[in-house]
């Protein structure tokens, strides 16, 4: 089967690193997978293309010129199964898929795609869905919300949860550590809403003072975020350490993971730690209330309340004599939920005309 993922770019980020996972597993599988990308071809696409995928970069250019350029390539390179990831990809390349000959037109949207909605664009992304054979929403927030967007295609709409890959360090040492150490590995942006993390941080280790938090991750607020941290007197206990391609060793030693994101979808972060044992505090919202159904190692506390994060970081510190039978929770939950296998492999059945 000749599989090609079209997206914006494969940056760092969730969705590209699940659309990377998903190459990997396909090609295992004996297809042939390519990635067709709108506007960069990023880290994640250069690395694919060590590996020996084709990596197309689509230059940008106005509306229909870029469908009809998208079109030519599908053309050229015939494929059975488009999948395309979010709107922009689904409005520019799905009726060219269609037209070009594919038979199978698939779209996820990797976000919560919140009400009030961009009414316009997801005009736009409800025509394009008539091209589509199905709709994927990540968590089953994300799929109600889809259902009630203006003109949504709702019989196509169906839930497949966000997967992750078992976390191996491959022999590299972890970050040396003292006391009850907190991990939070995301984008520093206001979507993961930092600010709140820190003080609540700065609340709990007022009382349990053998508190440490390692954040992995970059982005645009990383200055505002060590100034803030200065200025709340975390000198010394909380520890940025950037973008890290391997954040397996983190998740060894790491006694919580920790999330403190105002929007949310299944974020693959949150899996790798509950597939590497590590129990976690979330904030409540989108698929993260989701997973903490599905798994009592993962406590949630509401978005954007400081005080309340710092009540669930102490309640985890305070029975940490629990931390064996959490991890292994979170690898059950894991095990039964959140496997690569388990999520292409639902793809794949939608690829080939079944739900």
């Amino acid at each position: 089967m000749k599989i090609v993922h079209l997206t914006d770019s494969m940056e760092m980020g969730g969705a590209e690193k699940l659309i990377s996972l998903l190459c990997r597993w396909q090609r295992e599988q004996g297809h042939d997978v390519s990635v067709l990308c709108l506007y960069c071809v990023g880290v994640l696409g250069e690395e694919l293309r060590r590996e020996g995928f084709e990596v197309v970069l689509q230059a940008p250019s106005k509306l229909g010129l870029h469908a009809f350029s998208i079109y030519k390539k599908f053309r050229e390179c015939r494929p059975d199964v488009v999948h395309c990831h979010n709107a922009t990809a689904a409005i520019l390349g799905a009726l060219p898929a269609r037209a070009a000959g594919a038979k199978s037109v698939i779209v996820t949207r990797h976000g919560i795609v919140d009400p009030p909605y961009a009414l316009r664009r997801e005009l736009k992304f409800a025509f394009a869905s008539r091209w589509c054979n199905w709709i994927v929403a990540v968590c089953d927030q994300a799929r109600g919300n889809l259902m009630a967007a203006p003109l949504a295609a709702r019989r196509k709409i169906v839930r497949i949860y966000n997967a992750a890959r078992s976390p191996h360090s491959g022999g590299t040492m972890p970050p040396s550590k003292s006391g009850f150490t907190l991990l939070h590995v995301a984008r520093l942006n206001q979507a993961k809403d930092q600010p709140t993390l820190l003080r609540a941080f700065a609340l709990a280790r007022s009382r349990t003072p053998d508190l440490r938090l390692w954040i992995v991750g970059g982005g645009d607020l990383r200055v505002q975020l060590e100034n803030l941290a200065q200025q709340i007197g975390l000198n010394g206990s909380v520890t940025f350490f950037g973008e890290q391609p391997d954040v397996s060793p983190f998740l060894s030693a790491a006694d919580l993971f920790i999330l403190s994101s105002v929007t949310e979808g299944v974020p693959l972060s949150l899996l790798e730690a509950l597939a590497g044992g590590v129990p976690a505090v979330v904030t409540d919202v989108g698929g993260m209330r989701e997973v903490a159904r599905l798994s009592d190692a993962t406590i949630t506390a509401p978005p954007s309340n400081p005080e309340a994060l710092a009540g669930a970081i102490e309640k985890m510190a305070a029975t940490r004599d629990q931390l064996p039978r959490l991890a292994a929770s979170a690898r059950q939950c894991y095990a039964a939920n959140f496997t690569l296998e388990r999520m292409a492999g639902e793809y794949m059945t939608l690829y080939t005309g079944g739900h």
